[in-house]
């Protein structure tokens, strides 16, 4: 029935109370947790299903950047400041994201004057570069940077290449034996060069959506790569391109008929043995 304003306000049954009325809103809260950082935040409350923005970062870190949210304390960067969220049906804590915020320019000279730590107190760095433009020549001059600033000492660098949305491919060795423990690549990426990646520590790593290609030993010898999750968009994996690795899991965003037909060459049987997720069922594993 309607009020006499015109709004519903449920309707009558033959006791004379009112059934269906409108459901109430639900609400969750967000909790920010500075992680380590210095301030307080108010917890933030959103109504379920209703987008809106997330409150502006107001924690600090001496000698680091705020560089976004993470779901947990140790994760990759999931939302930018003040960016578009919408609450499930539980309450979230996110956690504050520290590092560098670097130019393609200065990156190197940023990275090279970073902080070791020692064994108990490790300095960790998350290194997020801004532009939207890297050459190959500074994609280099990075990757030998963390190689040398990283030798003989006690932390751990993870890369953020996610705003390079010109980067279409990394280069043949750019991050050889560099001590990365994290990295997340831009969308745009669609070939992954010739022992690109060799040797480096992270334990997962998401390929983006348009990577066609993974050129022979992209991830060889990253003795620490036990998860990875593969696009459907990928056409070939070249010689050694996983040799090496102690891969259990592969996350394939298409299907097992897709699988099959990618073009796998020899010496990959750390991801061919693998337990291999896909969108429509599980190869070598229940």
């Amino acid at each position: 029935m309607q009020s006499s304003d015109g709004s519903s306000s449920g309707s009558d049954d033959d006791s004379g109370q009112v059934t269906n009325p409108a459901t109430p809103k639900v609400t969750y809260t967000v909790t920010f947790d500075a992680n380590g950082g210095s301030s307080t935040m108010n917890p933030q409350i959103f109504t379920y299903g209703e987008p809106q923005n997330l409150s502006p970062n107001e924690f600090t870190m001496e000698n680091k950047d705020f560089l976004g949210w993470a779901k947990t304390s140790g994760g990759s960067i999931a939302y930018d400041d003040n960016s578009g969220y919408t609450i499930g049906t539980a309450d979230v804590t996110l956690y504050a994201v520290w590092g560098k915020l670097v130019t393609a320019d200065n990156a190197a000279t940023v990275i090279g004057g970073l902080e070791g730590g020692t064994r108990t107190n490790p300095n960790v760095y998350m290194i997020k570069i801004t532009d939207k433009t890297l050459t190959a020549e500074q994609l280099k001059e990075i990757g030998t940077t963390i190689n040398t600033r990283t030798k003989g000492w006690y932390g751990f660098i993870s890369l953020d290449l996610s705003s390079a949305t010109e980067l279409t491919e990394i280069p043949e060795k750019t991050f050889y034996g560099c001590e990365l423990r994290g990295l997340i690549l831009p969308d745009s990426l669609e070939t992954i060069g010739i022992d690109a990646f060799y040797g480096t520590r992270f334990k997962e790593i998401v390929i983006p959506d348009n990577v066609k290609t993974i050129k022979d030993g992209g991830f060889m010898d990253c003795s620490s790569l036990k998860t990875i999750t593969l696009p459907a968009s990928l056409h070939s994996i070249g010689f050694s391109a996983f040799a090496s690795t102690v891969l259990e899991t592969v996350y394939y965003k298409g299907t097992q008929a897709q699988w099959v037909q990618i073009k796998i060459d020899d010496y990959n049987a750390k991801l061919t043995g693998a337990k291999i997720i896909c969108s429509d069922g599980i190869i070598n594993g229940e």
